[in-house]
């Protein structure tokens, strides 16, 4: 079991928690936990194997990658 966590800051963490929460999908290869904090959104990926780990890190980047750019745009 390969286990990833991280954690990303951004201004309102809770509306990131609730764009991503409707993609966050638990399969048989991985498992996935959101959180907050005051000003941090949490992510842990439980993963079978390195290829599913980097597989789910890479999808949860790209979506946090484009709310940080809505979230920019939006200032």
């Amino acid at each position: 079991m390969i286990t990833a966590q991280f954690k990303i800051a951004l201004e309102n963490p809770r509306a990131a928690y609730e764009a991503i929460k409707v993609d966050s999908e638990n399969t048989e290869r991985f498992k996935v936990e959101l959180s907050t904090t005051k000003s941090e959104l949490c992510i842990k990926i439980d993963a079978q194997d390195i290829t599913a780990a980097r597989q789910a890190i890479n999808s949860y980047l790209r979506l946090i990658n484009t709310l940080k750019e809505v979230e920019k745009i939006n200032g």
